[in-house]
């Protein structure tokens, strides 16, 4: 289990590309892809996936993926990474699309839900595959900013 100053520094560098990536996204499909409503989009995804990080989505990743597969091989990691990308994309688009069409643009709750189905999956597979390269770089970094060793699957 990873420690809070730990998982907090790996929220810090994991989650940027992450929140660039997916607020331009949500943004483009939304049509309002605009500096003026990129900044508070992305600072808001960025706080958001910062506090998601201490759910327990990696407990559950790690549960899912040794159903199915070995630690340490691809399959593993990318199950594991299958279930976090999923809880993260689902926060982000429940919260982002009601920031960006009911608050910002004043649209009734039947166009958020349709904006949010209409997110999912195209911010979904960028998430996935940001968790699968940046996740190993992000956690070596915390890792050695925190000195803290790294943990294999299932300890």
């Amino acid at each position: 289990m990873k420690s809070k100053k730990l998982t907090a520094v790996y929220a810090l560098i994991m989650d940027l590309p992450l929140s660039i990536l997916i607020t331009i996204i949500a943004l483009a499909l939304g049509g309002n892809l605009s500096l003026s409503s990129f900044i508070p989009s992305c600072i808001l995804a960025y706080v958001v996936t910062f506090f998601v990080n201490f759910l327990p989505v990696g407990k559950w990743g790690v549960g899912f993926a040794m159903k199915f597969a070995k630690p340490g091989t691809f399959k593993f990691g990318l199950l594991v990474n299958v279930v976090i990308a999923g809880v993260f994309v689902i926060i982000l688009d429940l919260i982002m699309t009601y920031f960006g069409v009911v608050i910002t643009a004043h649209q009734p709750m039947s166009v958020y839900w349709k904006a949010v189905l209409g997110g999912l999956i195209p911010c979904y597979i960028p998430t996935l595959v940001i968790a699968m390269l940046w996740n190993p770089i992000a956690d070596k970094w915390s890792r050695a900013i925190c000195n803290e060793p790294e943990q294999h699957p299932g300890q």
